[in-house]
């Protein structure tokens, strides 16, 4: 699974997972830590779009960690697009 990080201020942690690619484009995971919570969304992203993203410098490839990392008291919020 590719792993980029998702450009944002410098107190969230915020990047985006490729689940799937197909010719139209991809079903990514996207995750955001602020302030304690976790946000986990699920959506697709057209092709030309996710190019874009990369050419511009808002995604930037990051290692894949071992898992999502968990905060330590921290309340997760899931939602599919």
């Amino acid at each position: 699974m590719q792993r980029y990080r998702i450009k944002s201020s410098p107190e969230r942690e915020e990047y985006l997972q490729v689940l799937r690619k197909s010719e139209a484009g991809y079903q990514v995971r996207i995750v955001r830590c602020y302030e304690g919570y976790e946000s986990v969304t699920e959506s697709f992203l057209e092709a030309h779009l996710f190019e874009m993203c990369l050419h511009t410098g808002y995604l930037t490839e990051s290692p894949e960690p071992q898992a999502v990392p968990e905060h330590a008291g921290a309340a997760r919020v899931f939602s599919v697009a």
